[in-house]
Order: structure tokens, then sequence, then C-alpha cells
């Protein structure tokens, strides 16, 4: 999880030019958050589930995500001269948090009726 962020704050702060959408519905940059988010999610809930063991890990590793996409995003507004505050920025990450929920709970509920048992 460790790892993840700092891979994820690093990206954040650095100067990055990506080329102009194509086309798609969505850019690559915006996916590139979806999926950072996604793993860090997912990492940070690995975490507090084996080393931390939390009791609703899934409400902390989703707090623990939206902090750093919000303090990332507003750290690059306010003090970075090269990277600027982007709304889309942050609905691609809570895109990637959510999917995460989703994904979660449903590997909760195959745990919880024996399926990988």
């Amino acid at each position: 999880a460790f790892s993840i962020g700092i891979f994820i704050v690093f990206f954040s702060t650095v100067r990055l030019s990506f080329p102009q959408s194509t086309g798609l519905l969505i850019g690559m940059d915006k996916l590139g958050h979806i999926f950072a988010y996604f793993c860090f999610s997912i990492s940070v809930f690995g975490s507090l589930v084996a080393e931390w063991k939390l009791k609703k890990p899934l409400k902390w590793s989703v707090i623990t995500s939206l902090l750093l996409s919000f303090i990332l995003e507003i750290i690059q507004g306010i003090f970075l001269i090269h990277r600027s505050f982007e709304v889309y920025d942050i609905f691609a990450n809570v895109t990637g948090i959510i999917l995460f929920i989703f994904l979660a709970k449903r590997v909760k509920k195959l745990l919880s009726n024996g399926l990988f048992l």
C-alpha cells in the first residue's frame, strides 16, 4: 500500500504530458487515475485486514483513498506551477474507489457463501 501510495504521489507531482484525446470517451490520463486508485484502495484494504486487523477495513480504505485523492489535487492546484486542480481527476479517482467497493463487497459475499472454501 505504501509503495503504491508513493507511486501515486510521485506521478501526481511530476511534470507529465499526455497526447490529446483521440475521440475516446475517456482519456488515458483518467483511465490511469481509475486504475491507480483502484489498486491503492485494494492494497490499503489488504494491509488493514492482514496487518492492522481493523474491524471496518472497507470504510478506512475508502477514507484513506479519498483523502489522498483530495489532498493531492489541492496540492496540485495551490503549490505546483506545472500541475493544476482538476475536478475530473477527482471524479476518476472516486470511480476507481467505487470499483474497489463494488469488488470488495462481491468478494466478501462469495467468501461468506463458501464458494472459495
